[in-house]
């Protein structure tokens, strides 16, 4: 009984709200600055790309029967992430990395032209930013411009030469793609970036092998 009294005395002590303060989290969505709010934003949108990766290697291995319903959960998984990168953007209009992963995830939508005006406003904020200078350049190919890819390559190449690597890699898939379908893209454009590739590879082997991707490098 005299351990209860005590305790009840020790409570009635404790002022008025105390415990409930002491208990809440530091800062809730509201007390929030607009950073805090984007890089919060940005953080989810990158784990739904995380997730849409592992989705995409799984519809890649899908029957052809699962590919419709893998297809949709991607698809539901992407346009998540843009509405994250989205608000994100709306947080902190100059924040670069999330226009580039908005970019990315209406890229992997098949929405070029949105795709391009994410890297576009990314680019407009931070002109050598590579990440955008690369997804830009497939988004260009996803739309068969065959010479702004190739130029984005070379530039890449001098500078961010991993970044360059995967590019070279997209435009090697790009050629085979639309040589065996040219879906919409002048013959032309298609043996004219063939050569090219052909041309790189020599150089492309001898000093790719010295570069590594970073860790934060999408590659799907």
């Amino acid at each position: 009984m005299k351990g209860m009294a005590i305790g009840l005395l020790v409570l009635l002590c404790v002022p008025a709200g105390f415990a409930a303060k002491s208990a809440a989290p530091a800062s809730s969505p509201a007390e929030m600055s607009p950073q805090q709010a984007a890089g919060d934003e940005f953080r989810r949108g990158a784990q739904l790309l995380d997730r849409a990766a592992k989705q995409h290697a799984e519809l890649l291995a899908a029957k052809e029967k699962q590919r419709e319903a893998v297809q949709k959960k991607l698809n539901k998984t992407l346009e998540t992430a843009v509405r994250s990168f989205e608000k994100a953007t709306q947080f902190d209009p100059r924040m670069v990395q999330a226009y580039s992963e908005l970019g990315f995830a209406l890229r992997k939508l098949g929405r070029y032209e949105q795709s391009l005006a994410a890297y576009d406003k990314a680019l407009s904020i931070m002109p050598g930013y590579s990440p955008a200078i690369e997804y830009r350049a497939e988004a260009h190919l996803g739309l068969n411009r065959v010479a702004e890819a190739r130029d984005a390559y070379l530039l890449l190449f001098s500078g961010d030469r991993p970044r360059a690597d995967l590019l070279f890699a997209a435009m090697t898939k790009w050629v085979a793609a639309r040589s065996a379908d040219p879906a919409g893209a002048d013959p032309q454009q298609v043996a004219a970036l063939a050569k090219f590739v052909e041309e790189r590879a020599a150089i492309h082997a001898q000093t790719s092998a010295a570069t590594m991707a970073s860790k934060d490098m999408r590659t799907w």
